[in-house]
């Protein structure tokens, strides 16, 4: 029982971020003096604004959320949620006066985590999200463990992967262009054999920490595909976007931003855009980019390649 209530008070000791989203003003007060000294609490009284803030650092670890909301409802707000990487693991708790069990069954299809009939009970509503929160928090942790390069602290191969094919679907869905950039750093291992292992694994984690910022919009991904290979994957991103990203990170090694000092780095870079909607594939994708990188081993390394055309349209 010591245990539970130690575990109890740390979490309420943490930081812990709600979102509240409900157009009465009279609501948000209530939701303020209830929430407030137990939660950093913010406000939206419209999903738009809303949309704005979960696209804004940092994110919250919960979501308050009424049903009946102007232009576009709860329920709407909450299916684009659940369709974006980045945020959709973050637990919805509808609220909500209306009480229809065809209501609450599409609110949990939907994704949410719970739902709570209008007005809340605040000691019940703080209780079902501190327990949220907390479930969040550890999924999150473990998340972490399995998929977090632990030299560059990056997502790894696996989360790559995992990624990739849900905005590849979602891509198709949205019929937008979805691009894949491949970063491979030419000379570790001459930086290996000179300057030995630690200056070795010291330069892979510079190197990462200097690209963590190349997907700067949310739903992009940098993550590392292995000890010398980083992966960018743009969203909705077509050739133009993707030579113009490729030719930034070029532009970071060329100035010497990624390298410490009395170090060269160089890199070579392939990329692919595809239009998931008109067919293909992830796996033509990277073996179409795999193939213009291994190309590059004829061609001269130190630039960047691209795959020909758009996978998906017939050219």
């Amino acid at each position: 029982m010591g245990n539970a209530l130690n575990k109890e008070d740390s979490l309420q000791k943490t930081n812990c971020r709600v979102l509240v989203i409900d157009d009465s003003q009279i609501e948000l007060t209530v939701y303020l003096n209830g929430l407030g000294k137990e939660f950093d609490v913010s406000f939206s009284v419209d999903t738009r604004t809303a949309w704005e803030l979960l696209h804004s650092a940092p994110l919250p670890d919960a979501i308050i959320l009424d049903i009946m909301m102007p232009n576009e409802d709860g329920l709407q707000l909450c299916n684009r949620i659940k369709e974006t990487q980045f945020i959709q693991d973050v637990p919805i708790i509808f609220v909500s006066s209306l009480t229809e069990p065809s209501l609450k069954a599409q609110a949990f299809e939907l994704g949410g985590a719970d739902f709570i009939i209008k007005p809340p009970v605040m000691s019940e509503l703080i209780a079902r999200l501190r327990r949220h929160i907390a479930l969040y928090r550890k999924t999150k942790k473990l998340e972490s463990l399995i998929f977090i390069d632990p030299l560059t602290h990056l997502p790894n191969a696996a989360r790559f992967e995992e990624v990739l094919a849900i905005e590849w679907a979602r891509s198709a869905r949205y019929w937008h262009h979805l691009t894949l950039l491949t970063i491979r750093i030419d000379s570790l291992d001459t930086i290996r054999k000179i300057a030995g292992e630690d200056t070795y694994f010291t330069t892979i984690a510079a190197v990462a920490d200097g690209l963590a910022c190349a997907g700067n919009r949310p739903g992009d991904l940098v993550a590392t595909l292995s000890s010398n290979t980083f992966a960018v994957l743009l969203s909705d991103c077509g050739h133009d976007g993707a030579i113009h990203k490729a030719n930034q990170i070029m532009s970071r090694f060329d100035n010497g931003e990624l390298a410490l000092p009395g170090t060269h780095l160089s890199c070579t870079i392939s990329y692919g855009v595809a239009a998931p909607a008109g067919g293909g594939s992830p796996e033509v994708l990277l073996q179409a980019i795999n193939n213009v990188m291994l190309e590059s081993q004829q061609r001269g390394l130190g630039k960047v390649y691209a795959v020909n055309g758009i996978i998906g349209v017939t050219e």
